[in-house]
Formats: C-alpha cells, structure tokens, sequence
C-alpha cells in the first residue's frame, strides 16, 4: 500500500512542477524573466511556509547542522540547479537541455547504488531506460543545434539536481517535518537567487498583476506542494524510484502547453508520453520499488 501510496505523491509531485514552466513563459511574457521568477517564487514560498508554521505552532527550531544543511541544500542545489539549465537554454534548445537535464535519475540510481549499497532491480533498470527514452521523444527530436558549452551546463544541472535529492534523503534531515524542511529550503534558495541576481544586476521589480499571480502560483503549487509531496514520496518509496517517476513532470508541462498556450500535438509526443506512462506502471509493479 505504501509503495502505491508513494508513487501516488511522486507523480504529483511532478504534475506540480510541470506547471511551472506554463506559468513562467506568462511570466516572461508580462516582462519579467528567470532570475526574477525564481528570486519571488522561493521568496513566496519562504514567507507562506513560515507563517503556516508560527500560525499552527510547528517549531522551526532545528540543530544548528541541519539548518546549516538545508539552508547549503538550497542555495547551493536549487540555485546551480535552477541557473545552470537557464543558461544552458541560450546555447541549445530548452527540448535538448531539458533532456539531458533528466540525466537525474541515473545519477540518484548509481550513486545510491555505489555509495549506500541501495539495490536497483531489473524493473526499475528496465522503469529508468524508457522514462529516459520516453522524455527524449517528448522534447528532442525537433532540436539540431549541438554545443559543448550549453551540453556542459544542462548535465551539470541534471547532476546537481540529483545530489539534491541524494541530500534531502539522509538520515539527519528525513526524521524532520516536510514543512519545516521545505521552508529552509527556500530560505537558502532565495539567499542564493538574490545573490545571483544582485551580482548580475537580473532582478526586475516592476510587475503588474499577471506577473504576481504567476509568481504565487508557482510559489504555491511548484514550489511548496511539489517539494513537500516530493519529500513524503521519498520516505515510502525512495529516492531512485522518486527520481525516474520525475519524468512525468514534462508530460504535463507539453500537454498543459496545448491546452492553454496553443502547442501543437505530435507523433513523438505521443509515443514518449506512452513510453513514461508504461514506465511508471513497470516501477508502480516492482516489489523493490521502496529499496532505495
């Protein structure tokens, strides 16, 4: 029950963050830009976070090295993370950045089998290989343009994203409240966003009432929900199987982009929706599924 139960929050956990790159291009389209989206979207997150917590009494008191971890975790995960596949898009198209991004969950599966001993069964080598496949044909077959640099930084992100989740499934910081570690968390990533964007002089702060309401959303839904579901699918399933299950995240985005931004379906579209799909199922069959 729990092996389903934490597949169930996996994949919500990926629908939320698919709705974030629907909200940002509006974002975008409303004048403000990446750097700027993510500076309000932890901001957001961090003063909502804190006040449901002071408002339902839930102590934020920590030990000084899990505060000192999780605020690293954000400001070091999510900001490189974060920058490094933005950047990587002005060097390639965002479909084959965001394709080697999702190198992710074979950096999570091997390092968790190398450093911790964690199992990966034939199923969830089988779930990992079509789940890679399947966002290949989602993003990639329209991009030609090849460059070492924008290669470089677009695996960098899936890397660091993938110690990020190795970081949040140890011991000292899985015994803590989601919310509690979800809110410093975006405490260390507004640190590190504000820094980034002071240093390069990218923070817009004029914006109208659409850019805010994306800002919200994405604070609220892509950022909060995402995380805290994140967190509880990693407690019940492990981090592995939580990572190949993140490739359902671009399925929503792709399909949320022709419901309202006018995308057009393709053949591929289909065929790697379908490929994501079976893997789930395969990973959502596997008794292993919760051995890492």
């Amino acid at each position: 029950m729990n092996n389903y139960k934490g597949i169930a929050y996996a994949l919500l956990s990926s629908a939320a963050f698919g709705v974030m790159p629907i909200l940002a291009r509006v974002a975008y389209a409303n004048g403000s830009n990446p750097t700027t989206v993510l500076v309000f979207r932890f901001l957001i997150s961090t003063l909502i976070l804190f006040l449901y917590l002071r408002y339902n009494h839930i102590s934020v008191n920590l030990k000084r090295k899990q505060i000192l971890l999780l605020l690293c975790i954000g400001i070091v995960g999510y900001t490189i993370t974060t920058q490094t596949l933005f950047v990587s898009y002005n060097y390639l198209g965002a479909g084959l950045a965001t394709t080697l991004h999702f190198i992710y969950p074979v950096v999570v599966c091997i390092t968790g089998f190398i450093f911790f001993k964690n199992k990966i069964s034939n199923r969830k080598i089988i779930s990992l290989m079509l789940s890679a496949l399947g966002v290949y044909s989602l993003i990639a077959f329209k991009n030609n343009s090849i460059n070492i640099l924008g290669i470089s930084l677009a695996l960098l992100s899936g890397v660091t994203y993938g110690f990020t989740m190795i970081a949040l499934n140890l011991r000292s910081i899985k015994v803590l409240d989601n919310r509690v570690i979800t809110m410093y968390l975006c405490l260390g990533s507004t640190i590190g966003m504000i820094l980034f964007g002071t240093f390069n002089n990218s923070i817009i702060f004029n914006f109208n009432y659409k850019t805010f309401g994306c800002y919200l959303g994405i604070s609220v839904i892509s950022t909060i929900a995402s995380i805290i579901l994140l967190l509880k699918a990693t407690k019940l399933i492990g981090v592995s199987s939580s990572s190949i299950l993140g490739t359902f995240e671009p399925i929503v985005s792709i399909f949320l982009g022709i419901l309202f931004l006018g995308e057009q379906l393709s053949f591929a579209l289909l065929i790697g929706s379908i490929l994501i799909l079976v893997s789930t199922i395969i990973l959502a069959n596997d008794k292993h599924a919760n051995a890492a």
